[in-house]
C-alpha cells in the first residue's frame, strides 16, 4: 500500500471513530446497547475490518465502549466524576467540620462502657443499640433495618437483591428506571434501562406510568430515586408527585429504591416514599454525609419479606462496620451531637451557597438552580465547557442526554474553612478564562 493509502486509511478510522462517538454522545446509541459489528461498519464505510477495528479500539481507549470477545461492543455507562482536593468536584462533607473534642469524649465513653465488646464480632443486621437509635432518629421500624458500611453498600445490596442469575431457570434481569440527572455511582451500579427527566418538582407521573405499563413481563422492576435534596440538582419531589408515583409503583409492581441522601439537613416535612409505600420501598441512608467521610455507617430499611435476604447478602461479603464504630455512631445519634453537627452544617451551607451564587451571577453565560438545597449547585452553561481537568463534576457524568454536557455540579462542602477563599478565587479565574469577562460586580 502506498504512503498516500496509509494516510487515507488513518483519516478514515478517525472519521469512523468520530461518527460513532457522536452517535453515543447524542444518545442515538444508549448505554448497554450494542454497536453495529466491525463487519457491518467496515461494509458501511467501504473499508477493511482492520480499519474499522482500529476505530473500535479508539472508542474503548476513550472509555466509550466495552469490547466483549464473541459478543460485540457495548456502550458503557458514565463513570463517577474524579474527586480532587481543593476544588468543587467532591459531593461530601469536609472532615474538618466534625466536632472532634466532643466526639473524642464520646469515644472515650464508648471504650470505657463497652470494653472488650468494641473489638468483638458484630451481628449481621447490626448492633442492637445502633438499630434502636436509627429507628428512633429516622422514624422507621427497628426490625426493618440493616446496618451497612455507608450508602453505597446499601445500594449494592439492592442491586444484588434483584439481579438476575442468568442461565437455565435463572431470574431475568430487572427493569430499572432512574432519574436524569442521576447520582453517578447509581448509574454504575444499577446500569438502568432508561431514565426519566427530573423536573422542578420530580418526574412526570404520566411518563413514569407509561414506561412501566409498557415493560415486558417477567423479572423485577425498580425505580431509583433521590427524592429529597436531589443529587445533583438540589430539587425536591412535591408531595403530589410522590403520592402519584407511589400509587403507580403499587399498580405496576415496581420497587422503589429511595436514596435518602441528605433530607435531614433542611427538612421539608413531605412524607418519604418509605412512609407512603413501605411495602414497596427500600430506603437507604448514610451518616457520612452529615458527620465525616470516614464514618462509614449507613442503613437500609426494607419490607419484612426482604430483610433477612438483605442480611444474608451482606453476610456473604462483610458483616461490618466494626463494633466500635457502631457503638460510636449510636452515641453520636443519642447524645445530640448529630443534631448539633446538622445545625452547624446548615448555617455553613447557606453562607457558602450565597457566596457561590454571587460569583456565578456575574457570568451571563451561566445559570443555576436558585431554590436548591444541600451541598451542591447545578449549573447550566450556554455552551459546553471543554476543560482537561475541570474544578467541578461534569454534567455528562450524571446521565445520557446530550444537554448534560452543558451542565456541571459545584459541590461546596468538601472544602475546609482554610481552603474556601482560595478555592473561590481559583474558580473565578477559571470561569473568566472559560466563559469570558464577567458582568460588572464585586469579585469574591
Amino acid at each position: 500500500m502506498t504512503v498516500k493509502g496509509l494516510v487515507r486509511a488513518m483519516h478514515l478510522y478517525e472519521r469512523i471513530y468520530e461518527d460513532l462517538k457522536r452517535s453515543i454522545d447524542e444518545g442515538e446509541i444508549r448505554p448497554s446497547e450494542r454497536l453495529p459489528s466491525i463487519r457491518e461498519v467496515a461494509s458501511r464505510y467501504g473499508c477493511n475490518k482492520l480499519t474499522a477495528g482500529r476505530a473500535f479500539d479508539l472508542l474503548a481507549e476513550a472509555g466509550a465502549v466495552e469490547n466483549l470477545v464473541g459478543s460485540g461492543s457495548f456502550v458503557t455507562f458514565p463513570s463517577p466524576p474524579p474527586e480532587r482536593a481543593g476544588d468543587f468536584s467532591a459531593a461530601r462533607l469536609c472532615e474538618d467540620f466534625f466536632p472532634y473534642e466532643e466526639a473524642s469524649r464520646l469515644l472515650a465513653l464508648v471504650l470505657a462502657a463497652e470494653r472488650g465488646r468494641v473489638f468483638s464480632a458484630v451481628p449481621v443486621r447490626g448492633e442492637a443499640g445502633l438499630l434502636r437509635a436509627l429507628s428512633r432518629r429516622f422514624s422507621l421500624p427497628e426490625d426493618s433495618l440493616v446496618v451497612t458500611g455507608g450508602g453505597l453498600q446499601g445500594l449494592d445490596l439492592c442491586r444484588r437483591l434483584f439481579s438476575g442469575r442468568g442461565g437455565k431457570g435463572g431470574r431475568e434481569e430487572p427493569t430499572i428506571l432512574v432519574e436524569e440527572p442521576c447520582f453517578p455511582s447509581a448509574l454504575t451500579l444499577f446500569r438502568p434501562e432508561a431514565s426519566i427527566p427530573m423536573e422542578a418538582d420530580g418526574p412526570d407521573p404520566g411518563r413514569f406510568g407509561a414506561f412501566f405499563a409498557g415493560r415486558k413481563s417477567g423479572g423485577s422492576a425498580l425505580f431509583y430515586a433521590v427524592p429529597d435534596i436531589h443529587n445533583p440538582t438540589g430539587r425536591r419531589y412535591s408531595e403530589a408527585r410522590k403520592r402519584a408515583i407511589a400509587e403507580l409503583c403499587r399498580r405496576h409492581d415496581v420497587w422503589i429504591v429511595e436514596d435518602d441522601y441528605l433530607s435531614e439537613l433542611e427538612p421539608s416535612g413531605i412524607p418519604r416514599f418509605v412512609d407512603l409505600a413501605p411495602e414497596r420501598t427500600l430506603w437507604i441512608k448514610s451518616l457520612s454525609k452529615t458527620t465525616a467521610p470516614g464514618i462509614r455507617i449507613g442503613a437500609i430499611s426494607a419490607p419484612a419479606s426482604l430483610v433477612e435476604r438483605i442480611a444474608a447478602l451482606k453476610a456473604e461479603i462483610d458483616t461490618g462496620p466494626a463494633a466500635w464504630l457502631q457503638f460510636f455512631a449510636e452515641r453520636i445519634i443519642t447524645s445530640g451531637l448529630l443534631e448539633e453537627e446538622l445545625r452547624s452544617c446548615a448555617a455553613c451551607v447557606l453562607a457558602r451557597r450565597a457566596e457561590l451564587a454571587a460569583l456565578l451571577g456575574r457570568f451571563p453565560a451561566l445559570s443555576f438552580e436558585g431554590g436548591s438545597a444541600g451541598y451542591n449547585l447545578w449549573v447550566s452553561c450556554d455552551r459546553e465547557p471543554r476543560l482537561v481537568s475541570p474544578p467541578w463534576a461534569e454534567g455528562r457524568r450524571f446521565g445520557f442526554g446530550p444537554e448534560l454536557k452543558r451542565r456541571f455540579r459545584l459541590s461546596f462542602m468538601a472544602l475546609s474553612e482554610a481552603e474556601w477563599p482560595q478555592a473561590l478565587k481559583r474558580l473565578d479565574l477559571i470561569l473568566c478564562a472559560t466563559f469570558g469577562s464577567p458582568a460588572a460586580g464585586p469579585a469574591p
